[in-house]
Protein backbone atom coordinates (compact mmCIF):
# COMPACT_ATOMS: atom_id res chain seq x y z
CA UNK A 1 0.00 0.00 0.00
CA UNK A 2 1.33 3.23 -1.13
CA UNK A 3 1.64 6.16 1.88
CA UNK A 4 0.07 9.36 0.81
CA UNK A 5 2.65 12.33 1.59
CA UNK A 6 0.46 15.18 3.47
CA UNK A 7 0.50 18.53 1.84
CA UNK A 8 -0.02 21.80 3.43
CA UNK A 9 -0.51 25.36 1.91
CA UNK A 10 0.10 28.43 3.06
CA UNK A 11 0.47 31.87 1.19
CA UNK A 12 2.62 34.36 2.13
CA UNK A 13 4.09 37.97 1.09
CA UNK A 14 7.93 38.55 -0.06
CA UNK A 15 8.92 41.65 -0.78
CA UNK A 16 5.53 42.92 -1.61
CA UNK A 17 4.26 39.99 -3.91
CA UNK A 18 2.09 36.88 -2.79
CA UNK A 19 3.50 33.78 -2.94
CA UNK A 20 0.95 30.38 -2.76
CA UNK A 21 3.57 27.17 -1.38
CA UNK A 22 2.82 23.82 -1.19
CA UNK A 23 4.65 21.71 1.55
CA UNK A 24 4.65 18.85 2.93
CA UNK A 25 6.29 20.05 6.41
CA UNK A 26 6.35 23.47 8.22
CA UNK A 27 9.31 25.34 6.97
CA UNK A 28 11.70 28.05 8.34
CA UNK A 29 13.04 31.72 7.62
CA UNK A 30 16.39 29.98 7.09
CA UNK A 31 15.14 27.19 4.18
CA UNK A 32 12.66 29.98 3.06
CA UNK A 33 16.43 31.88 2.05
CA UNK A 34 18.10 29.00 1.15
CA UNK A 35 15.40 28.17 -1.36
CA UNK A 36 14.82 31.66 -3.09
CA UNK A 37 18.97 31.86 -2.93
CA UNK A 38 19.55 34.51 -0.50
CA UNK A 39 22.82 34.68 0.97
CA UNK A 40 22.23 34.56 4.82
CA UNK A 41 25.52 37.01 5.80
CA UNK A 42 23.98 39.99 3.16
CA UNK A 43 21.13 40.15 4.46
CA UNK A 44 18.40 41.81 7.08
CA UNK A 45 14.84 40.52 6.91
CA UNK A 46 11.80 41.97 8.35
CA UNK A 47 9.42 39.36 9.41
CA UNK A 48 5.78 40.50 10.54
CA UNK A 49 7.29 44.18 11.07
CA UNK A 50 10.18 43.09 12.89
CA UNK A 51 13.78 42.59 12.14
CA UNK A 52 15.24 38.90 12.18
CA UNK A 53 18.41 37.90 11.94
CA UNK A 54 17.95 34.22 10.25
CA UNK A 55 19.79 32.74 12.22
CA UNK A 56 19.65 28.91 12.25
CA UNK A 57 19.88 29.26 16.05
CA UNK A 58 17.14 30.97 16.56
CA UNK A 59 14.07 29.37 14.00
CA UNK A 60 11.45 31.42 12.61
CA UNK A 61 8.56 28.86 11.23
CA UNK A 62 6.78 30.25 8.31
CA UNK A 63 2.99 30.85 8.79
CA UNK A 64 -0.11 31.54 6.74
CA UNK A 65 -0.14 35.19 5.39
CA UNK A 66 3.08 36.15 7.09
CA UNK A 67 4.66 39.40 5.78
CA UNK A 68 8.57 39.13 5.00
CA UNK A 69 10.03 41.86 3.44
CA UNK A 70 14.56 40.98 2.45
CA UNK A 71 16.85 44.21 1.99
CA UNK A 72 19.96 43.05 0.34
CA UNK A 73 23.15 44.60 1.34
CA UNK A 74 25.43 46.01 -1.17
CA UNK A 75 28.60 47.14 -0.88
CA UNK A 76 31.21 49.92 -2.59
CA UNK A 77 33.35 52.45 -2.85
Amino acid sequence: MINPTKLFFISLYLNGYQYKIFMTEPFEMFDLLKFFHYRKELIIVEHNGKINNASPISPHLIKQDDKIEIITIVGGG
